[in-house]
Parts: C-alpha cells; structure tokens; sequence
C-alpha cells in the first residue's frame, strides 16, 4: 500500500498514530484494512501485546498472525468512545466490527470493543502498545 492511498498523513516506513485520536482511528483502520500484515505490524512497539487472536502475543508470533489473518482481506469499521492523553500514554476505546471469510468459507462478523494503549516514543511516534479487542461475536469469541 502506499502513502498516497491513505486519506490521512501517514509514512508507512516511519509509521506514527499520533496523538489526535480520529486521525489515529482512521490510520489504523486504513493500514487493518489495506490487507498487509507487515505494514500493519509496523504500527507496534517490538514489545507490543496484541490480543486480537484470543491470547497474547507479541513480536514474531504477532507479526505471523497479522500477515495470516490480514492476508484475508478483512474490512474494519471502527468507532473512538473514549480517549485520554497523560503524558506519554494514550488509552483509547473503541466500538469495531471486522467482516472477513471464516475457514470454511463463509463470511464472519467480528463485533466488539477493544481498549488500546499507546506510548510516546523517544522520536514523538505514537505506537501501539496493547492492542486488546474483546469480540462479543465471531472467530475470537466462539
């Protein structure tokens, strides 16, 4: 995917959430959506934990699982509920649902909320650093 593809600033060699939370939503949502695991993982601190496979992983085992289960394709709509700043920490909230192909087949709904944390780099890049969606419906919650 390239940087021209994006409706929002975004350097996909030196990825930044930022602090302004709809222009990180949306970020996340372009880079989920554009079906490229490693780009996607780029947007992860190398010690991030993502829960988004039902348990907690991080670096290659993460990686691994963005790359096979973003080679899908899948389409997330993502909604901020909440979001505070202190200092270099940023918790935010989100309403989403991811539509994907299951193994067998047949189209899947994933609904549910997810708490996310980011960090302040050293350089002023906003990385996530616990990525945690609870699907209330779908692969993740059967």
């Amino acid at each position: 995917m390239s940087a021209t593809s994006f409706t929002v600033p975004f350097d996909p060699e030196r990825p930044d959430l930022t602090s302004d939370t709809d222009i990180q939503n949306e970020i996340f949502i372009q880079v989920f959506n554009s079906g490229d695991g490693e780009l996607f993982n780029r947007l992860y601190l190398d010690d991030s934990i993502s829960n988004f496979s039902g348990e907690p992983l991080t670096g290659a085992a993460r990686l691994e699982f963005f790359k096979d289960f973003l080679a899908a394709k899948p389409t997330l709509k993502a909604q901020v509920t909440h979001s505070y700043v202190a200092g270099d920490v940023a918790l935010i909230g989100v309403e989403y649902s991811i539509d994907t192909t299951g193994p067998d087949g047949e189209p899947v709904r994933l609904e549910g909320v997810c708490t996310d944390v980011l960090r302040r780099i050293e350089d002023g890049r906003w990385l996530m650093a616990i990525d945690r969606p609870v699907a209330a419906s779908g692969l993740v919650a059967d």
